[in-house]
């Protein structure tokens, strides 16, 4: 009799430790499936980061596609790129930019806004229209409304003419601007090839 009041004691002394470590083991496991969703759900910076991949991907895609693509279709690409790069970490310039590339190959047309034809101003204002900034209708125009600046970034205007200029142009980096020409050529990126001015956008 008193080996089998032993022997309870004993079972009844083990049963809390058991129940302890089952219980650390079932938290340590609730744990691991929480690091794990954790681990696998993005942030929002690098859910950003995917959005703007995403979008400059569709951006090239675009731009490659442009010098086929009819008037119809490169406004449909311009809206849908208007939307798809409204991302916080997608500047105006790069809007601009993205969309100013949907309508390479487009003819030039004086007195053009639309991607049926564009002269030079109404190819600026179209693309940073898209991108969320008015810009006002001429050359000369235009470079009263933005900020002079003697070192150009990428996105910002370029013009070409003096004071009162008969040109401009978006700055693509390395002495390149994207523009639309003169009449018989058509939007096209193209060294700069006379002393120019350039202009911020703000």
């Amino acid at each position: 009799m008193r080996k089998y009041l032993v022997a309870a004691i004993a079972a009844a002394l083990l049963l809390p430790a058991t129940a302890q470590t089952a219980a650390a083991k079932t938290n340590d496991n609730t744990t691991l499936r929480a690091s794990s969703v954790a681990a696998s759900t993005p942030t929002r910076a690098q859910a950003l980061s995917l959005q703007r991949t995403a979008a400059f991907n569709l951006a090239n895609r675009m731009a490659a596609q442009a010098p086929t693509a009819n008037w119809r279709q490169k406004s449909r690409n311009a809206d849908l790129l208007s939307q798809r790069m409204r991302l916080p970490n997608i500047s105006h310039q790069e809007r601009a930019i993205a969309i100013g590339r949907t309508q390479l190959g487009t003819r030039y047309r004086w007195g053009g806004t639309t991607p049926a034809g564009f002269d030079c101003s109404g190819f600026t204002r179209y693309a940073f229209g898209k991108a969320g900034k008015n810009l006002p209708r001429t050359a000369a125009q235009q470079k009263r409304a933005v900020r002079a600046v003697s070192t150009p970034r990428v996105g910002d205007l370029v013009f070409l003419g003096g004071r009162n200029p008969h040109h401009v142009g978006i700055y693509m980096g390395n002495n390149r601007m994207l523009h639309s020409p003169r009449s018989g050529k058509s939007v096209e990126v193209a060294r700069i090839w006379a002393k120019a001015t350039y202009g911020r956008v703000a």
